[in-house]
């Protein structure tokens, strides 16, 4: 046995312990060997579904994943579009700045860097540096051209509010991103990219008492909207958000043709994320946005701002004032303002207009009130114990006052015409026969309709009088009894073919849709009886205009349009916005007798639109006073007015409109339009007309002699308006004070004197010695030209001999200092 056991320990074999503790048994052994085997299995199994889902169920997310972490998709911004007014002037344009900003987490030199006990690490901020490199960079800011650092004003409230931007932004170590500025110009961004990377070498390595470690600030293109002209057609061009996208006027309603199509470049990045320079980059090249070229003509537009602006202060208007000039053929807008506005630069910058707008804010407080919310439901407002809403005792009026200087009153806001709207009433009445300009009708000074009783302004009785004179005298009777002759049905027929049911279609954003008119079943006799001198429907002061222009022009309602063309990057024309007649809503015989009635109505500066006659042109019009019924009324018991007038000229063949609106004007003298809105529109017409080329009447009056009128002591405005009616020419000297509501104080030619027709008038406000100026030298020119050069040095011109001829002589010595207005008379031959 022994030699046995020998054998088995023999070479090849290996004995295993005899121990039964060590030893598996089959069973055992066979279910290890086949849990092993499953583990494997479900392992293989997990792996392939993984590539399945990875490779061929979601391949294509995880190929987008994969080429997102390899590619860098980098927007190439379109630039936005320009928008230009009738002469090419540029109103809105683009303009490349840069947004400077930092990595606080990776400007070493920002803080010290310590490590604990259990190898976590701790940053330690550094003020010092901090304030360093706070300083270079605020100074490079506000240099303006990152030059003049010496220049800078380390003392001002302006440094000390950047600087502590900067600091406060840089001081937040860990984070990768912060703005320390935005729309930097070009120059400073070069001076603080040479700055950093100065100060970067020099703690490069560091020495003395400088320490190693480095500021992360890089610069972003981006882009500003430019408007040169500051608060300047602001209703009308809008502005843009922080993003460029336009939010109100043109930059809205044209927001996809100015801002074009953003590009794309792709290309391959490394692991930073940083481009890496590839031949095989991918560009998607940026469209630029389309150029607005606009019928809006920035001369005709400063002329009806400057007067509409006077008018608003003068007159203490409460609810702002509004004017248009209008193309009444094609619809084409010339100028178009709402005053005060605001300056599309810095929409969000109410402060000038502060006072103004409290007070409006206070004076009308059924619109502007602010009351508390319940706090449950932000869309119900807190009742007291009687059920009423409870008034904010701190209100925050920010919104609000925007709200206000944004709206383009023209298009945005209903008002009632007045007595403008009985141009429209004498044309239903003549459209649709049931009367002629000699129909008569008596008024005797109250009428009666339902249980209402109507009087005229004032408590006139007009007597028996035909449609020419009582629109020449604004009789509310005589129209009541023309309206019911009309009929509610007809009436309403006329009012919805003017289009005053619907938005005139006028290519700005914001157009109200809200209309406040009555339909044919609900016009009783109340209610035609006020619609007929309009003082029952509310409308808007565009939808006056474009129903004006179609009594005039033939009786075409013409759709109102700013835009005139759109041009591409190169100028050529990509669209033009041309003529669309809506629909013909009277025939030309009435739009012929409606001229005839509207330019008896100003008169040769006789008539109730007299304020709004200058010489030399034919002009119609309409004034109208209404009351604000929807209002609370003014402290006097009275309800608040608007006051507004239309022109047309030339009244014969009409191009233009001249539109005028004040609403709620507080004129302690009046509340007559035919005083407070006709003579904005005469002036603006004495400026506009001339510039304009519109036809005079073609009556000659250069042998005309005019007696200079007593001006001293008038509003200057007003002291234009007596120019304009004899036919001379005004200038408003320039004043170092305010001159809103001034009085005239010296005036050159003085009263009394006798000048030729279309001598100009030259009128101070500050002095009581005028001004004087050098006669030029001005023979041997033509005619011509010498007016030319003696107007441009302030100087009147009589003309005598051969107008075809060259100047012999001139009445005042060359070079002879004389007054502002001196008419000096040329001998040519």
């Amino acid at each position: 046995m022994q030699q046995d056991s020998n054998k088995k320990k023999g070479k090849g074999y290996r004995v295993r312990p005899a121990f039964a503790r060590e030893r598996l048994n089959g069973r055992t052994r066979r279910v290890c060997s086949i849990l092993g085997l499953a583990a494997v299995v479900l392992a293989s199994a997990v792996v392939v579904h993984s590539l399945y889902v990875i490779q061929i169920r979601d391949g294509a997310k995880y190929r987008q994943y994969a080429a997102q972490q390899q590619l860098l998709d980098t927007t190439v911004k379109a630039t936005r579009g320009e928008i230009y007014d009738a002469n090419g002037i540029t109103l809105a344009s683009t303009s490349v700045v840069w947004n400077i900003w930092a990595d606080p987490s990776y400007s070493s030199i920002l803080y010290t860097t310590s490590t604990n006990d259990d190898k976590t690490t701790v940053r330690t901020f550094d003020p010092t540096m901090c304030a360093e490199v706070s300083q270079g960079i605020t100074l490079r800011l506000l240099s303006g051209d990152g030059e003049s650092l010496d220049a800078v004003d380390t003392s001002s409230e302006e440094y000390t509010q950047q600087y502590q931007t900067v600091y406060d932004a840089l001081s937040k170590i860990d984070s990768s991103y912060v703005v320390l500025a935005t729309k930097v110009n070009n120059a400073v961004k070069l001076s603080i990219e040479d700055y950093v990377s100065g100060f970067n070498k020099a703690h490069k390595k560091g020495s003395g008492a400088d320490r190693i470690g480095r500021v992360s600030v890089s610069t972003e293109k981006s882009s500003q909207r430019n408007y040169p002209y500051g608060a300047f057609a602001a209703a009308v061009l809008g502005f843009t958000d922080g993003e460029g996208v336009g939010t109100y006027g043109l930059e809205k309603s044209y927001q996809s043709t100015l801002a074009g199509v953003d590009g794309r470049t792709i290309t391959r990045r490394n692991a930073v994320g940083n481009a890496i320079a590839d031949q095989n980059a991918t560009t998607f090249a940026a469209k630029d946005g389309s150029n607005l070229v606009l019928s809006l003509d920035v001369n005709v537009q400063e002329i009806v701002e400057r007067y509409l602006t006077e008018a608003v202060a003068a007159n203490n208007v409460e609810n702002r004032g509004c004017a248009i000039v209008m193309n009444v053929k094609t619809g084409a807008i010339l100028a178009m303002a709402s005053k005060p506005d605001f300056d599309p630069n810095m929409p969000l910058d109410y402060s000038a207009n502060l006072a103004y707008l409290q007070e409006q804010v206070a004076a009308e407080p059924e619109l502007y009130t602010i009351y508390l919310r319940d706090e449950n439901d932000s869309k119900k407002f807190k009742l007291d114990e009687n059920g009423n809403k409870i008034v904010d005792p701190d209100p925050d009026y920010t919104g609000t006052y925007r709200d206000i200087l944004w709206k383009n009153k023209a298009i945005t806001e209903l008002y009632y015409p007045g007595s403008v709207f009985k141009v429209i009433t004498s044309a239903m009445g003549l459209d649709s026969g049931v009367a002629t300009m000699n129909t008569t009708f008596t008024c005797a000074g109250a009428y009666g309709v339902a249980k209402e009783t109507y009087h005229c302004a004032g408590h006139k009785a007009h007597g028996t009088i035909n449609m020419a004179d009582a629109l020449r005298q604004s009789c509310n009777l005589y129209y009541i009894q023309l309206g019911q002759r009309v009929g509610s049905q007809q009436f309403y027929n006329y009012f919805d073919a003017f289009g005053f049911t619907e938005r005139t279609g006028v290519d700005l954003p914001s157009e109200t849709g809200l209309m406040k008119y009555y339909s044919a079943n609900q016009l009783g006799e109340v209610q035609l009886a006020s619609s007929a001198f309009g003082q029952a429907m509310a409308i808007t002061p565009l939808q006056m205009c474009t129903a004006v222009a179609a009594a005039v022009n033939g009786g075409y309602l013409v759709t109102p349009h700013v835009v005139d063309k759109i041009t591409d990057t190169n100028g050529n024309v990509v669209e033009e916005i041309g003529t669309n007649i809506r629909r013909q809503v009277i025939s030309e015989s009435t739009s012929d007798v409606i001229r005839q009635m509207m330019e008896y109505e100003v008169g040769n500066g006789t008539g109730g639109g007299k304020n709004a006659y200058v010489s030399g042109y034919r002009i119609g019009g309409k004034s109208g006073t209404s009351e604000q019924l929807n209002m609370h009324r003014r402290a006097d018991g009275d309800y608040k007015k608007v006051a507004s007038f239309a022109a047309v000229l030339p009244a014969d063949d009409p191009e233009i409109l001249v539109y005028v609106m004040l609403d709620d004007p507080n004129n302690a003298r009046t509340d007559y339009s035919s005083i407070l809105a006709a003579p904005v529109a005469g002036n603006i017409i004495s400026e506009v007309a001339p510039y304009l080329g519109i036809a005079t009447d073609g009556e000659d009056r250069s042998q005309t002699t005019v007696t200079v009128p007593n001006l001293i002591s008038t509003e200057w405005s007003n002291a234009q308006v007596q120019l304009n009616i004899k036919g001379l020419k005004h200038q408003l000297m320039e004043s170092a004070s305010d001159q809103t509501a001034a009085l005239v104080t010296c005036q050159y030619p003085h009263a009394g004197a006798k000048v030729p027709y279309g001598t100009t008038v030259y009128l101070y406000t500050d002095t009581y010695d005028g001004s004087l100026t050098e006669v030029p030298d001005v023979s041997g020119k033509s005619a011509d030209f010498a007016r030319q050069m003696l107007a441009a040095a302030g100087l009147n011109c009589v003309v005598e001999g051969d107008a075809n001829g060259v100047v012999q002589s001139q009445s005042s010595e060359v070079g002879a200092s004389v007054q502002r207005g001196t008419i000096v008379t040329i001998t040519c031959g």
